[in-house]
């Protein structure tokens, strides 16, 4: 593989800690890759910038930040207030990234292998190749035909020229704004209910999801052989931190969660601690929360 493998993130000031870890792994465990990484903002600081290329330095990497306005998707942001507006920042992608395809990461991930095979795959006329996402049913909310598979959109390997081809930015946008009553997840139900099942299924592996290891996950869904599962739970290539509970929580019980905190030690941020340990968030969480939404209120009028 002589080209260069474009990777894009999109993130906030407050992630740049998980960015680091997803790096750093995707990095280490593929040391034969030239790799080109975009990484998608509404802007960086300085610490944050230098303490990224401290990481992608070690490596044949490029790096590209790529500076956006919060104010493009006040609107959509309004709607739904529990989803940062850096939700969105992957749906700029068309409009901001000028390559073929590209490989789109959540960076709630660590990545624990190889990541040529799935940059490889033949993506055809499809739009992504991606993940299923287990249990989904509201193909009439979001207007998608009964036979379609929803994706899981914190792995997607992009084909961005048919992307921008058929509009698709605009196109997810729009249902967004025109549909706010059905999007559960802003971002992931917009593109699924406009791909309208038209991608491709690569295996497990490649998004290991945490649901996986729920109970009884096997006799609740049948999306996945037992082959395949089993290969994601014993050797997965991204694993992807679903759930609410993430690997920086105390209380995580996620199986590879060690994962993280050996990926951590080789950044920056080697000395976090757990993010629900810290002072200011016990702090937080001894206030109730009735006085908090007060305190907000007041701060917002002074």
């Amino acid at each position: 593989m002589n080209e260069k493998v474009n990777i894009v993130f999109a993130i906030d000031n407050n992630y740049v800690q998980h960015l680091s870890v997803a790096l750093v792994s995707l990095l280490d465990n593929n040391k034969d890759v030239s790799f080109r990484i975009y990484i998608i903002s509404s802007g960086l600081s300085d610490k944050n910038i230098k303490n990224i290329h401290k990481i992608s330095d070690r490596y044949d990497c490029e790096v590209k930040n790529i500076t956006v306005s919060d104010d493009l998707f006040v609107t959509l942001a309004t709607a739904h207030p529990f989803y940062p507006k850096g939700t969105y920042y992957r749906l700029l992608i068309p409009e901001l990234i000028n390559e073929q395809k590209v490989l789109y990461l959540d960076s709630d991930i660590v990545v624990n292998g190889s990541i040529k095979a799935l940059y490889n795959q033949d993506i055809g006329e499809d739009y992504v190749c991606a993940i299923e996402d287990p249990g989904f049913d509201r193909h009439v909310q979001l207007k998608m035909d009964p036979r379609a598979v929803y994706f899981n959109s914190g792995m997607m390997l992009i084909n961005l020229a048919k992307w921008k081809r058929d509009g698709i930015q605009k196109k997810v946008i729009d249902f967004i704004e025109n549909n706010q009553e059905a999007i559960w997840f802003p971002d992931q139900c917009g593109l699924n209910a406009v791909i309208n099942g038209r991608w491709k299924k690569v295996p497990l592996k490649y998004n290991q999801q945490s649901s996986i290891f729920s109970k009884d996950f096997e006799k609740k869904f049948n999306c996945f052989s037992s082959e395949e599962l089993s290969q994601a739970k014993e050797r997965p290539v991204i694993i992807h931190y679903t759930s609410g509970s993430k690997p920086w929580h105390y209380k995580n019980k996620h199986p590879y969660k060690r994962k993280y905190w050996d990926y951590l030690k080789m950044t920056p941020y080697r000395h976090a601690i757990y993010s629900d340990l810290m002072p200011l968030y016990l702090l937080k969480s001894m206030i109730p929360a009735d006085l908090r939404k007060t305190i907000k209120g007041a701060l917002k009028k002074s």
